[in-house]
C-alpha cells in the first residue's frame, strides 16, 4: 500500500485482460500485475486502488497512528476473479515488516477492505 498520488517512476505496460495501459510504483508491482495477466482464474485487476477517505471513519484505528486516517492510501492490487469473488493484494518487501509503519499500513488496509466485506485479502511479499 503507497500513498495515492506518490511521485516515483512508473512502470507500464498493456493489459490485455483490462484493455488498458496498467501504470504501478515498481518492478515488483509490474511483475506481480503481468503474473495476474495470465491466471486464467483473474478476470480484471486494477492497480493503485485509491481507499476512499469518507470510509475511514469505518475502520477501527486501535493500533494505527491518527495520521494514516488522514492520508490518502492505494492499495497495490484489486481483483475481480472469474467465479465473481473479490480480492486486494498488497505488496510489502520481506525486509520491511519488521517495521511498525509497514505493519500499520497494511493492517489499514486489511481493515479497510474487510469493512468494504472483502474478506480476500492477502500480503504478497517481495524481495
Amino acid at each position: 500500500m503507497n500513498k495515492a498520488a506518490l511521485k516515483t517512476r512508473d512502470f507500464q505496460w498493456w493489459s490485455a485482460k483490462n484493455n488498458a495501459l496498467i501504470r504501478v510504483h515498481s518492478q515488483a508491482a509490474r511483475d506481480y500485475g503481468k503474473w495476474l495477466e495470465s491466471q486464467l482464474q483473474v478476470e480484471t485487476f486494477e492497480a493503485e486502488k485509491v481507499l476512499e477517505l469518507e470510509r475511514l471513519p469505518h475502520v477501527s484505528p486501535t493500533g494505527i497512528r491518527k495520521l494514516y486516517f488522514q492520508t490518502q492510501w492505494c492499495s497495490d492490487f484489486y481483483i475481480r476473479f472469474a467465479d465473481g469473488r473479490i480480492g486486494v493484494r498488497e505488496l510489502a518487501p520481506s525486509a520491511a515488516l519488521d517495521k511498525q509503519a509497514e505493519v500499520e499500513k497494511l493492517e489499514l488496509s486489511r481493515r479497510y477492505w474487510a469493512a468494504m466485506s472483502i474478506t480476500d485479502w492477502k500480503v504478497v511479499l517481495t524481495p
